[in-house]
This record gives structure tokens, C-alpha cells and sequence, in this order.
């Protein structure tokens, strides 16, 4: 969202240009989350990339964060946003971009709201899990996942001393990022390492009172202080339905100038499908 912002004053200045988001944060170093975690980033402001004061000076693009999509009305071109106090603003536009990236899957299952279980998203989630294994001296986690960032958080939470356990449905680790002769050999450096990596393995519930204690899964239960979901994301465009606008498996489907199917309304990142090069 900030690059399309950015590229558009860039060609034209007299553009007026609005960027809006969920979040008080628009520029972040996502893959660093884990690294502060572990404690290799120090500091929650080496994660940021550019504050909105920053980006405005710097583009002149006006930046209004605490702002949430809950609405396109593409008739009247019109989106409505909600605050956090739950006021509703209703914006209009000539040219729109969503770029309203993804939300980490949670699975419906018993427990996923319990103290100590998070996902990784956001510099706050990582402020908030760090917080959390030094309020509660934590000493064991599970981690639900073992995609790149599962893997990521498994590791920085060994080097914090955490017993951890990583648990994934598929039969490896690294499913559709390595080769199974790759993940076999990663696996057993990994449990060199004293991880313990169960693959093939579901996870049923989260057990605790207020608080994780433990994990049920198709292995038997786990031992847990802290639980950390990372089974993938989906698309952020729930807000989109009833628009008409062309969504396969909830991604927004583009052309080859990220155009959607609606006039006027284009799509970017993890919320839009891409064009891939070589097919």
C-alpha cells in the first residue's frame, strides 16, 4: 500500500492521496518479528520502517492509521471505515487500492482464546509474545506450523532457552518450501539441536483454565506455557462481499496492471492473486 502511495506521487504530485489502515503502524520489517522475539532486534522501533509522520513528509501522502475497511459501496465510490471507539467515517474516492494484505488462519478449535497462545503478524504480536515468556517465565512452547515462520519462531524461542515443540499435520517440515530429502535433513539438525518436531501430527484442542497448560493432539497432549499458531493466512477482504467484485478462494483476482474486475478498483499484495511469469 505505502509503495503504490508512494509511486503515484512520485508520477504526479497534484495527485491528492489517502492511505487508511486497520493498524498504527503502516511500514514494518515482518520478517523480523521473530528475530525480536529471540531477542537479535532489541528494540520494537528497529522493526519499523517508517512511521506515518515519516512517510508523509517524505511522499505527501496523507496517512490516517486506527482505520478499518468495513465497506466498499462501489456504486457511489465510497468506502466506510470504523474506528476503534466504533465511529464510522464514509470516504469517497476516483481510483481505489486494496491492499489489505492477510490475517493469519485460526483454527476453530477449543482454547485458541486462552492467555498465551498468539499468532505473528504484527511488531505488536511480537511485543506481546516477548512480554509474555518474560512475565510468566515461560519454559515450554508449542509452535502450530512448521512453515517459515513456525520454523522462525521455534528457533528464537529455543535461543530465549524455551523447551519447544513443533507440531505439523503434513508429513514434513517446511511442506511445499523444501523437498522431502531437504526437510528430512533439516529435521535432524534441528533435533540435534534438542527441538522436538512432530510431523503427521493434528492438533484437537488447547487445554487450560485462563491460561494455555497444554496442547491435544492426535500424538497425545503436550506440556505448554505458550502456544504460537502459524498454519498459514487468508486473504483480508471479507469487508469486499457483496461488492461483485472477482475473488477466487477469497483472493482478489487481478490483471496484468493489478486491475480488478470492479472500474476504478485495483488490488496488491497478500490480499490479490499475481500473474505468474512463467505460465
Amino acid at each position: 500500500g505505502t509503495k503504490a502511495a508512494a509511486k503515484i506521487k512520485r508520477e504526479d504530485r497534484s495527485v491528492q492521496v489517502e492511505i487508511y489502515t486497520k493498524s498504527t503502524d503502516i511500514s514494518y520489517a515482518g520478517c523480523g518479528l521473530p528475530y525480536f522475539v529471540g531477542g537479535d532486534i532489541e528494540t520494537r522501533e528497529e522493526l519499523i520502517v517508517n512511521s506515518p509522520e515519516k512517510f508523509a513528509s517524505l511522499t505527501g501522502a496523507a496517512v490516517h492509521t486506527g482505520k478499518e475497511a468495513i465497506g466498499v459501496d462501489t456504486g457511489a465510490k465510497t468506502v466506510t471505515f470504523r474506528s476503534a471507539d466504533g465511529l464510522t467515517e464514509i470516504v469517497g474516492y476516483d481510483k481505489l487500492i486494496v491492499a489489505t494484505g492477510a490475517a493469519p488462519i485460526v483454527p476453530g478449535i477449543e482454547g485458541v482464546g486462552l492467555k498465551g497462545v498468539f499468532t505473528v503478524r504484527t511488531p505488536d504480536d511480537a511485543v506481546a509474545i516477548r512480554d509474555y515468556i518474560e512475565k510468566n517465565d515461560c519454559k515450554k512452547a508449542v509452535v502450530v506450523g512448521a512453515g517459515f515462520i513456525g520454523m522462525e519462531m521455534a528457533e528464537n524461542l529455543t535461543a530465549r532457552k524455551l523447551s519447544v515443540t513443533v507440531v505439523d499435520m503434513l508429513p514434513q517440515i517446511l511442506p511445499g518450501i523444501l523437498d522431502s530429502e531437504m526437510a528430512g535433513f533439516a529435521a535432524r539438525e534441528l533435533r540435534k539441536g534438542g527441538m522436538k518436531l512432530l510431523t503427521g501430527v493434528a492438533v484437537s484442542a488447547i487445554r487450560g483454565e485462563s491460561a494455555v497448560s497444554a496442547v491435544a493432539t492426535s500424538a497425545g497432549e503436550l506440556a505448554a506455557d505458550l502456544v504460537i499458531m502459524s498454519i498459514g493466512v487468508r486473504p483480508a477482504t471479507a469487508f469486499l462481499t457483496g461488492t461483485g467484485i472477482e475473488m477466487d478462494r477469497g483472493a482478489i483476482v487481478v490483471d496484468e496492471y493489478q486491475k480488478t474486475s470492479l472500474e476504478d478498483i485495483y488490488a496488491v499484495g497478500d490480499c490479490a492473486l499475481v500473474r505468474n511469469r512463467v505460465t
